[in-house]
């Protein structure tokens, strides 16, 4: 009885049988699709949404509502990963294998999903990027057009607050006019930020990668040393802080008004960082 027990228990654990090594292979070239659908839909997206920008006379609203539901389907492809792992591949090996040897397999859709998400996020950052600088650069051409004094119909220039209803005064006659911006100026103000984030993608990508190295870290219970944490928080910190002033530089750039406010613009958004090294460091 024992003997029995003992054999099917060895036969469930041939990582080598060929069906089996059928299963995995099976496993690597689903994988391999999803990595090659995944890449092909970004770059499909790009040339799409920018094309949808141009056919809509410059609409953003419809192209950013667009690129949402293409994301839901890219994000989606991670979803299916884990799906068929759990409800297709895994219960056919687990005619082969025990469940912790499955755990290998299991990671390689793990680490593709998790690329996935991570990819799509950064990707949102440069398509909106390039959706809002398009609409932006098409946009600002309206800013002083058929804009005249009502009294003596000289041509008017708006130097500043562009967004804003405000009054300017012709320099040939003295009348005050109103300055209404259009509806595409008004907009304008609404897809800063998206330029932003693209114009400073080097930090971003800078600053995210800081963050993996500290999350590399190991934890570090309150009675042990924790000086080579501290470093690599620092290293972090660091690198937020410089996104955080080149954003704000950027922004205030486009948007003049903010630049009364960059140094506590740049510690708001520090705080969470402030706040973590107290809990963690007591600093």
């Amino acid at each position: 009885m024992l003997n029995f027990f003992r054999k099917k228990k060895d036969e469930k654990n041939k990582l080598d049988h060929p069906d089996y090594l059928i299963l995995v292979e099976k496993w690597d070239e689903f994988l391999s699709k999803i990595e090659t659908r995944f890449q092909e839909s970004l770059i499909h997206a790009e040339e799409a949404l920018l094309e949808s920008l141009v056919d809509s006379n410059y609409d953003i609203n419809p192209t950013l509502n667009a690129w949402s539901g293409i994301k839901s389907q890219l994000m989606g492809l991670g979803d299916k990963v884990e799906n068929t792992f759990e409800k297709k591949v895994k219960p056919q090996m687990l005619n082969y294998i025990e469940e912790w040897d499955a755990i290998d397999e299991a990671q390689k859709g793990t680490i593709l999903n998790e690329s996935i998400y991570s990819r799509i996020e950064r990707y949102q950052i440069v398509l909106e990027g390039k959706i809002s600088k398009r609409f932006y650069d098409h946009a600002i051409t309206f800013l002083n057009e058929n804009f005249n004094c009502t009294q003596c119909g000289a041509e008017l220039e708006v130097k500043k607050d562009i967004f804003r209803s405000h009054y300017v005064s012709c320099s040939y006659c003295n009348t005050v006019n109103t300055f209404i911006p259009s509806d595409k100026i008004a907009q304008i103000r609404w897809v800063v930020d998206n330029i932003v984030r693209y114009t400073v993608i080097a930090e971003w990508d800078a600053l995210q990668n800081e963050v993996r190295n500290y999350k590399k870290m190991p934890s570090k219970a309150d009675h042990e040393d924790k000086s080579e944490l501290l470093v690599a928080f620092k290293r972090r910190e660091q690198k937020e802080r410089t996104y955080w002033e080149r954003y704000m530089e950027e922004r205030y750039q486009l948007l003049p008004e903010y630049k009364e406010t960059f140094k506590h613009d740049v510690e708001v958004k520090m705080k969470h960082v402030y706040e973590e090294r107290k809990r963690e460091f007591d600093l």
